[in-house]
């Protein structure tokens, strides 16, 4: 049994001198495997023993430009953003002149001594404070739009514009619009008499044959003045335009000379392709 003891004693520790003399392999190994692995990254200057301020500064440059290569360039603006802010700003803009009246109510109006500085409003005089949009501004970021409004009693504001807060506000009875409305058949009016003025104007500047005796072109309404001149001091004559279809028009032209009977003459004028037309037979003779 002694024997064994001793047998066995001596296999362990050879096998304990066998693991340590792998391990004395393995350390080594391993410190030049991360040596190698780390060898890489050290600059140039510091395995050459240089001072880094001796370092060219050209190298310095190019360590620098070679780790910006992989950065995303600035964006450039997007066309359709532009184009919706800019309609937005116009669509804005068509307020400036309105005039309008702040009313007393549970929740009023806020307006804002400057475009950047949302915590200070606007403290009014009275409940009611009439006044006119002047402009449409921005704040410093360029993110909010505001109407600069001038009031009454001297004071200046500012009243978020965006999301269409004015109308808004004119919805809820905090603001009452002070500008007169134009109805829909006063503008309907309005439009056809510029109409028909402007088929009017068609006739009167309607080229007709050159005078023969001058070699002057003349118009409709020259040849009127030429006549009054040279022979009817007392001619007198007008024009009416009565709209007979979508954009045609016919217009008379009244002539009196003294007490006689008026001479009539017609045109159909076509405002879609300004084409101008004698009707009846007076005049069609101004074209012979």
């Amino acid at each position: 049994m002694g024997c064994d003891f001793w047998k066995r004693a001596l296999y362990l520790h050879a096998i304990t001198r066998e693991e340590d003399s792998l391990m004395n392999i393995r350390l080594p190994l391993l410190i030049g495997f991360f040596v190698l692995l780390y060898f890489p990254f050290i600059p140039a200057y510091l395995c050459a023993g240089q001072n880094p301020a001796q370092y060219p500064a050209t190298m310095v440059a190019r360590d620098e430009k070679s780790s910006g290569a992989g950065e995303d360039p600035k964006p450039s603006p997007n066309p359709a953003v532009e184009e919706f802010e800019k309609e937005k700003l116009l669509k804005l803009k068509r307020s400036v002149g309105r005039r309008l009246i702040t009313v007393p109510t549970t929740n009023p109006t806020y307006f804002y001594e400057s475009p950047d500085a949302f915590e200070r409003k606007l403290s009014l005089k009275t409940e009611k404070e009439a006044f006119v949009i002047k402009d449409v501004v921005q704040d410093r970021l360029g993110s909010k739009n505001f109407y600069q409004v001038k009031f009454d009693s001297g004071g200046v504001g500012f009243l978020d514009a965006d999301g269409n807060n004015l109308e808004i506000e004119i919805k809820r009875g905090n603001l009452i619009s002070l500008d007169k409305p134009v109805s829909s058949n006063r503008k309907s009016s309005n439009q056809s008499r510029a109409l028909a003025s402007q088929a009017v104007e068609l006739v009167k500047n309607h080229p007709t044959p050159t005078d023969s005796a001058t070699g002057n072109k003349r118009s409709v309404e020259m040849r009127m003045i030429e006549e009054k001149e040279r022979f009817f001091p007392n001619l007198k004559w007008r024009y009416e335009a009565k709209e007979i279809g979508r954009n045609r028009y016919r217009i008379t032209q009244n002539v009196r000379e003294g007490a006689g009977p008026p001479l009539i003459r017609t045109w159909i004028v076509d405002l879609s392709t300004n084409d101008v037309n004698p009707e009846n037979l007076a005049a069609k003779e101004m074209y012979r």
